[in-house]
């Protein structure tokens, strides 16, 4: 009976994992580049990575929105938050990069781009408007 009680214990706790990543997609509902991204990147990321990666899409017109946008900004290197100014869509693997913009057809870059920043390898030189994290600093875990 305790070997069974053990077995269901270990599966449940593997069940259970808390995931490893984390992407924000700071969007406006109005802006029909950040649909396209929401629309064919996020299903490609989900597939990928399944439990191990929380998407967070979050709309630029909220207030909590730009509370976050201008956090995560601030914990970026050489990045320079202009008060309410925000350009969408913004992209952020939260402790790795953030991305300003996404070209349209291009699904499969910024997917390649998250698989390159996760395994710790330079994002090929086509992606453009790149900002990484502060060493150290994360959003999600607290980042201070």
């Amino acid at each position: 009976m305790k070997k069974i009680l053990c077995v269901l214990i270990l599966l449940l706790s593997g069940c259970q994992s808390r995931p490893q990543y984390y992407l924000y997609v700071y969007f406006a509902k109005t802006c029909p580049v950040c649909q396209s991204f929401i629309k064919h990147v996020v299903p490609l990321l989900e597939e990928e990575y399944g439990n191990q990666m929380i998407i967070i899409e979050m709309d630029i017109d909220e207030e909590k929105s730009l509370d976050a946008y201008a956090k995560t900004c601030s914990l970026l290197e050489d990045y320079v938050f202009e008060g309410d100014a925000g350009s969408v869509p913004f992209i952020v693997l939260d402790g790795y990069f953030a991305k300003i913009g996404y070209d349209i057809g291009e699904s499969q870059q910024m997917v390649d781009a998250v698989h390159d920043a996760i395994e710790g390898r330079e994002l090929s030189s086509d992606i453009t408007d790149i900002y990484k994290f502060k060493e150290g600093k994360t959003f999600h875990e607290g980042g201070n």
